[in-house]
């Protein structure tokens, strides 16, 4: 009988339904009665808060993912 599963941690969870499935995560949201625009609100305030190192590499790393993106839609 294999190992019961333990679930990721909750902060794992957030960054991965965040990145790859944000639809669900917001529509779960919703289901909960809890308004998506918050954590909109949320996470910009929490970008401007941020120490000016750690924005440009959040920033970088956007930029970098999106051109993949649209390099790999092209080809």
């Amino acid at each position: 009988m294999p190992a019961k599963r333990k679930p990721p941690p909750q902060w794992w969870l957030l960054g991965y339904l965040t990145q790859y499935q944000p639809q669900k995560l917001l529509s779960e949201l919703e289901k909960l009665g809890v308004d998506p625009g918050i954590l909109y609100k949320a996470a910009a305030q929490a970008a401007q808060d941020m120490p000016s190192e750690s924005y440009r590499k959040m920033s970088k790393a956007w930029a970098v993912r999106q051109h993949r993106i649209r390099n790999s839609s092209n080809q």
